[in-house]
């Protein structure tokens, strides 16, 4: 499991009030406190992995396997107590965006959905419409998603005893098995503020790396760059530096350990992508 919290579950409630953010299965420690552990059930079709071949974020990401013994998909994440004895439930009434960042070449529409007080709730994501950002073209996308969006299948629906807290699910029939509806699954989290995509049109010819980096990150564009801002995920602009030059170093020395986004304007384009401080 990613993400290991040290509360318990005693001052959990007290503790949650006060958090922007939420984690589900992440190792940005910038999200700070949530689940402390996962537990992964096949409703159908799907085997769970845990990959380390280019995960989002962190050192590994989940990888859900379609195997084509069902003619729809559809895996279950469970939150599971502190000790990680038994599945619990957990409050995301503070919330008001669910995240995940997603990975795969599917086409079939699918379903996200979440199960409070034995009821369903959920929101269709069509890779064709590109609705929330995201497209099946085999690149990650993170997904930030009104928490309203969610429809409930009842109005017994509760925010605040979440059973099943990452539900994948098809919405058709016919689906094919292998690497077409294979799924990669990272950086789930619960967040007040809606948090900053990555679907901006890259420059041309434009590089930054390291990446992951220590201390020192170069940016160079093959036209002059004006402006370079890194933010938390969240938006908060960390660093901005003006220039009228193609290449620029940034010392990043002094931010915490965590996943940051690189704005960098050129001649009128933005383009914004990841970076990972280590």
């Amino acid at each position: 499991m990613k993400k290991i919290t040290l509360i318990t579950l005693l001052l959990f409630s007290t503790y949650l009030s006060a958090q922007t953010t939420f984690a589900i299965y992440t190792e940005d420690p910038t999200i700070g406190a949530g689940v402390n552990s996962l537990r992964f059930s096949n409703g159908q079709g799907f085997a769970l992995t845990e990959s380390t071949t280019a995960p989002f974020e962190g050192t590994k990401n989940y990888l859900f396997t379609f195997n084509g013994t069902s003619s729809y998909f559809h895996g279950i994440l469970f939150p599971r107590n502190a000790a990680n004895t038994a599945d619990a439930s957990v409050s995301l009434i503070p919330y008001s965006f669910y995240n995940v960042s997603l990975k795969t070449a599917s086409t079939t529409p699918f379903y996200l959905r979440m199960r409070g007080n034995n009821v369903t709730a959920k929101v269709l994501i069509d890779p064709a419409a590109n609705n929330y950002g995201f497209a099946g073209d085999n690149q990650w996308h993170l997904l930030s998603i009104p928490i309203a969006d969610f429809i409930p299948e009842s109005a017994a629906f509760n925010l605040g005893n979440i059973s099943e807290i990452f539900v994948l699910r098809s919405n058709i029939t016919g689906t094919t098995a292998g690497a077409p509806n294979n799924f990669e699954v990272d950086n789930i989290y619960a967040s007040v503020e809606q948090v900053l995509g990555l679907e901006n049109k890259k420059l041309e010819n434009f590089k930054m790396y390291p990446n992951p980096a220590t201390n020192m990150l170069t940016i160079l564009a093959s036209k002059t760059i004006d402006e370079i801002t890194i933010s938390t995920i969240l938006g908060q602009k960390i660093i901005q530096i003006n220039s009228q030059n193609t290449s620029v170093t940034a010392d990043i020395s002094n931010l915490e350990r965590g996943i940051y986004l690189v704005t960098i304007e050129s001649m009128g384009k933005t383009s914004t992508t990841k970076l990972i401080k280590k």
